[in-house]
């Protein structure tokens, strides 16, 4: 575990923090070891362990994207977080294209909707207009004017 450049007193903190969060967290309290690891990162952010720790806490796509790229930043070569990292890029891709793809039908059937709306309104002034004509010619017809 590497610590960078801590003081004894940061570096202490960080190591209380980190074993209470792995308390916490085997005692099924999930949200206080988020809570200590994530005070844990802030003292020490460019520790792997407490981003591997933080991400068995995180519920968001975006929380996970977060400690898997610092992770990979701070050790290259953790092949699992990679593979893990890839497999949620392609997910969040393949929902931002569902979600496009949601968007794209909707205007279909909004643009759909305008246009049954406009030949209704239009086919509705030609029958009141074809009303008024043929009240015209009727009238010219029985009155003779």
């Amino acid at each position: 575990m590497s610590t960078g450049q801590l003081t004894g007193a940061d570096n202490e903190r960080f190591s209380d923090l980190m074993q209470a969060g792995r308390t916490a967290y085997a005692s099924g309290k999930r949200a206080v070891a988020h809570d200590l690891w994530k005070e844990a990162a802030q003292i020490n952010p460019y520790n792997e362990q407490v981003w591997l720790a933080l991400l068995d806490v995180v519920e968001g796509d975006t929380d996970q994207l977060v400690c898997l790229q610092n992770i990979i930043q701070i050790n290259p070569m953790n092949v699992q977080a990679r593979r893990q990292l890839n497999k949620l890029e392609a997910q969040i891709q393949r929902q931002e294209q569902a979600q496009a793809e949601r968007q794209k039908r909707q205007r279909g059937q909004v643009r759909r909707r305008r246009t049954i709306l406009a030949r209704a309104v239009l086919l509705g002034v030609a029958i009141g207009l074809s009303g008024v004509f043929f009240g015209i010619v009727a009238s010219i017809l029985v009155y003779g004017r």
